[in-house]
């Protein structure tokens, strides 16, 4: 049954801590479920916490452990001795237990290692130097394999041999005397047929894999595309090497969701759980700086036109809503295109249609916004000349705006570079010194030719 983690819970515990009552705690924990448990270690204060996790056993302590979010889970480790550690990553999942001992200084986790059963410490071998962001890095070492020779009954004794080590068990890969994945078959297939037909004649030879080395992200794309539950990884060798379930394809889209999102704000590496001011500081300021500098940049394109307004200090009325309306456009545009690119429904190879989406979209609400604007300051300033130059203005701001905001995020990814960093400060900034060069410009023109 699921816990929902109240305050009233939260007191309580945080009392039963201070009053060293583990009898009541060990029950209250063992009554829920590992990821309720680390929902409710993340509302205490490091101290309780660790009084907290200490009274979970080895095996529940991994599964809660796995569950907490990473700044929280750091704090944890840290204080805790090698030997908990161990007897942790014993318990673990092979993807798990790397991801834990990946995440330690590279001598404690060594030291860790050292102290492991020989099975366990071979698997983490394995899988400890691939990248933590690829197939290889994200999959498991349990999984159930048998030959295409076998009989039915034969693959059927296989996943009973298997059923302690493999948790979530869909389908059977088939391979062939080298180990080479050549086929899958479904448990419901498998039950239904006679023990003695071979697995051959039922596997399906089109099975669909993920490369050892292929980007977590890429995998994700797949594993959507065609709704699976659990995908195989393979070598350079076309070997099969793991599998990556649901599970884990779900961190990996909130994970890559969180960075896009992150990395839009101008907010990198920063958890939702961090607490250090230094931390989340180092993390936003130097996007903070470069909008700083492009403040900067603005306030000199402005200076270049001191003349101009000096004789109409009502131009500088509407600098916000230039500013505003180029900076939103683009942020549209290229949160569209991000979207798109990270769920994969935006490719490279239909990048031109975007693009002209994209400014179709941009000219049909630059010419809405630029009229209206255009017509308030006809209005306020009784110039309906300078209200035409204030309308092509915005037109073409929004129109510029939205194409950058669209390809900027294209190019990057074309560069494979994350398009995600196209946004926030950097789109908004641009954007910003455009308006106010296109805006001031045309206006300084106007001005010129009435004179």
């Amino acid at each position: 049954m699921t816990q929902i983690i109240s305050q009233k819970m939260i007191d309580e515990v945080k009392t039963s801590i201070k009053e060293e009552n583990s009898r009541f705690l060990m029950k209250l924990i063992d009554d829920m479920r590992p990821a309720d448990v680390a929902d409710l270690i993340e509302h205490l204060n490091p101290n309780e916490r660790l009084y907290l996790f200490e009274l979970l056993e080895p095996h529940g302590a991994g599964d809660v452990l796995v569950e907490i979010e990473a700044p929280v889970q750091e704090r944890i480790i840290s204080d805790l001795d090698n030997q908990a550690i161990s007897e942790i990553v014993q318990e673990l999942d092979s993807d798990d237990a790397a991801d834990l001992v990946g995440d330690l200084p590279k001598e404690r986790a060594k030291e860790i290692i050292e102290t492991l059963e020989e099975d366990v410490s071979e698997e983490l071998e394995k899988l400890l130097p691939y990248a933590e962001d690829t197939a290889g890095g994200i999959m498991a070492l349990e999984f159930v394999a048998v030959k295409a020779d076998s009989t039915i009954n034969e693959a059927i004794n296989r996943i009973r041999e298997k059923r302690e080590e493999v948790e979530n068990l869909y389908y059977l890969w088939v391979v062939d005397d080298f180990n080479r994945l050549v086929g899958v078959v479904s448990l419901k297939d498998l039950f239904f047929e006679p023990p003695e037909r071979k697995v051959s004649d039922i596997m399906n030879p089109e099975v669909i894999s993920a490369d050892i080395n292929r980007d977590q992200e890429e995998v994700a794309h797949l594993v959507k595309k065609y709704d699976l539950v659990t995908i195989p990884v393979i070598d350079e060798n076309h070997h099969l090497v793991g599998r990556i379930t649901h599970d884990d394809i779900i961190d990996v889209i909130e994970e890559e969701a969180d960075e896009d999102i992150s990395l839009m704000a101008g907010v990198i590496h920063q958890e939702i759980t961090e607490v250090s001011p230094i931390k989340i500081s180092r993390a936003r300021l130097p996007w903070l700086i470069m909008g700083l500098f492009g403040g900067i940049i603005a306030a000199l394109v402005i200076n270049q036109f001191e003349s101009s307004l000096e004789k109409m200090i009502a131009l500088t009325f509407f600098f916000p809503v230039i500013m505003a309306m180029g900076g939103n456009t683009g942020i549209q545009a290229a949160t569209v295109a991000v979207r798109g690119l990270a769920t994969g429904d935006i490719s490279l190879v239909n990048v031109w249609k975007r693009l002209w989406v994209e400014m179709k979209v941009a000219f049909v609400n630059g010419i809405i916004c630029g009229i209206l604007l255009g017509l308030i300051v006809g209005v306020w300033l009784s110039d309906y000349g300078l209200g035409a130059v204030v309308t092509l203005s915005l037109t073409l701001i929004v129109l510029i705006s939205g194409f950058i905001g669209a390809a900027v995020p294209l190019a990057l990814k074309r560069l494979n570079v994350d398009p995600a960093l196209a946004t926030g400060p950097f789109v908004t900034t641009s954007n910003d010194i455009l308006s106010l060069l296109i805006y001031l410009g045309l206006v300084n023109v106007f001005l010129k030719m009435s004179a």
